[in-house]
């Protein structure tokens, strides 16, 4: 039984999760580092925050001026390859900037916060650049889930530095602590893009303006819309932002995890759906019940526990799955080159959703106040904007198409066998996937002269390449039904032949023969003959290539 449980977690939270350590850690701490920045900053304003417009206007113009920021930070980011060096000069200078609000001299405060407003969406998209660069479409939404939940959790310490002013220094030594861990861990990891890689025939216009691209897209801004007009009503509704920050931590914890597995099982639009509906009856029911002073209860629930919940359920999942999904489409080929520029637009449509919702709900709360015809010629607007713009998003959801489906769960299913061969065409070392659950009798039957093949394979390349004049290695083939992808070495060429075109495979060929020429450099470099030295490479199988609890399923 015990093992039963194991096994059904690992397969729910484990499977296809294959980041090495070091990237994991690089990724979790360069995220902390970004979040503890973020969160000091939201709580101080977002607590302290009045209600009035002249006071919550500057909030309004700094998500106007965000979202400009982090539309033009996505284009320079693509210009940068030396990703993680440049990510931490920029985590430097933000500190800076950090510490110059510290002083009370209104100078040094706005460049302070100038510099944090420059910066920080660099940084995020970096981090998202080299997150999607790390992981793939079966196992970005657990990655993504794990690290935000621990990153805002370790992140609420902030409260400290925001209640106790004198302790504000403390946070400039934690992210001083975090950038020296960044710098020592880049020693062992490094992101650089290669001109190679980011090649692209494609515009960025038409990757942009592609129905399916632009659907997510505006869906989010719309999704951001309704969350910024939440901030602006339960701003008025409560006289300040009144949250009970230990229901909205733990509800957005487990929330964001359960999204993650959701996104990494169900597919990307049905838990999209999923998550809309959840949300949408807490605005509906926000709208229906805070009005009336004459309910002191939401279906029971404390109206300041029920608006604790409503956050919980509207913020991190949508910055789950605005990171999740434009890391979806900037992994596609074609988009490599613009990947932080997908980013950007993503996040640059979130902030001016933000904005604009909660100017609009704002506008219409001024309105309401001035002109009391108004309300009773137009009663309960907002409540009817919040209904049409989510059934509106619902379908607009519902009729695109779904980034992860089933084929893509289904990778392990599609491999046949993997070659890896010397430069001169001698196979060092193969697998075939579909013979190891044959019995014995037809194993014997269906076995094949490797060496024939792997000389096949080295002739094609070297024919090619030779027609072509190309120094571009072969990439892939198509053939009646089955696809053979490639990987190169320095000594050595690795093949996989599949029955489905999908590119988290040609991903994970990519990482297995990465692996084996750490594992067999001297080996492969000094080869006399002896293939019996590579024997030991299934471990490297196992790892890369296996399902984790797949017998489970």
């Amino acid at each position: 039984m015990k093992m039963s449980i194991k096994f059904w977690l690992g397969k729910i939270f484990a499977r296809d999760v294959d980041l090495k350590r070091e990237s994991f850690l690089y990724l979790f701490f360069s995220f902390l580092s970004i979040m503890f920045i973020v969160e000091y900053y939201i709580l101080k304003f977002f607590i302290n925050m009045e209600v009035g417009l002249d006071k919550e206007m500057p909030v309004i113009m700094v998500f106007f001026g965000v979202s400009i920021f982090f539309l033009a930070s996505g284009f320079f980011i693509d210009i940068i390859k030396k990703k993680t060096k440049f990510f931490n000069i920029l985590l430097l200078i933000c500190i800076i900037g950090l510490f110059l609000t510290s002083f009370n001299a209104p100078l040094y405060i706005i460049i302070g916060i100038l510099i944090n407003l420059i910066t920080i969406p660099q940084l995020i998209i970096i981090w998202c650049s080299t997150l999607v660069h790390e992981t793939n479409i079966l196992n970005r939404g657990r990655v993504t889930a794990i690290i935000l939940a621990s990153s805002f959790l370790i992140g609420l310490l902030d409260l400290f530095f925001v209640f106790f002013q004198d302790l504000f220094i403390y946070l400039i030594v934690v992210e001083f602590i975090l950038l020296i861990i960044i710098i020592i861990n880049s020693r062992y990891y490094e992101y650089i893009e290669t001109k190679e890689r980011l090649k692209s025939d494609m515009k960025y216009f038409d990757i942009i303006f592609e129905v399916h691209f632009s659907r997510y897209t505006i869906g989010f801004a719309f999704l951001s819309g309704l969350l910024g007009g939440l901030l602006n009503d339960s701003l008025g509704y409560f006289d300040g932002f009144k949250v009970d920050i230990f229901t909205f931590t733990i509800t957005s914890i487990f929330y964001i995890l359960a999204a993650g597995w959701f996104f990494d099982n169900l597919g990307r639009k049905n838990s999209l759906v999923i998550g809309i509906l959840v949300v949408s009856f807490f605005y509906i029911s926000f709208g229906s019940f805070y009005e009336d002073p004459s309910y002191p209860l939401v279906f029971g629930i404390p109206k300041n526990i029920h608006i604790s919940l409503h956050y919980a359920f509207a913020i991190l999942p949508l910055i789950l799955a605005i990171i999740t999904i434009a890391g979806d489409f900037s992994t596609e080929r074609g988009n490599l080159k613009y990947r932080g520029s997908i980013y950007g637009i993503f996040m640059s449509l979130m902030c001016f959703g933000l904005g604009s919702g909660y100017l609009l709900y704002k506008m219409i709360s001024v309105f309401y106040a001035k002109f009391e015809d108004m309300r009773s010629m137009v009663p309960d607007l907002p409540i009817l904007l919040n209904s049409f713009v989510l059934v509106i998003i619902l379908v607009w959801m519902m009729v695109g198409k779904d980034i992860l489906v089933s084929k893509e769960k289904n990778w392990a299913k599609s491999l046949k066998t993997l070659f890896v061969i010397s430069k001169s065409g001698i196979c060092l070392y193969n697998y075939d996937f579909i013979l190891k659950y044959q019995p014995k009798e037809e194993e014997e039957e269906g076995k094949f002269d490797e060496d024939l093949i792997s000389g096949a394979f080295s002739g094609i390349i070297t024919i090619l390449s030779e027609i072509t004049k190309s120094s571009k290695h072969l990439k892939k083939i198509d053939k009646e039904g089955n696809h053979i992808y490639f990987a190169f070495g320095k000594y050595h060429i690795a093949a996989l032949i599949t029955t489905m075109d999908l590119p988290v495979l040609f991903k994970k060929l990519l990482a297995f023969s990465r692996a084996f020429e750490q594992n067999f450099s001297e080996e492969t470099k000094n080869f006399k003959g002896n293939v019996r030295t590579f024997s030991s490479a299934k471990f490297l199988i196992k790892k890369y290539f296996s399902q984790k609890y797949e017998e489970f399923s």
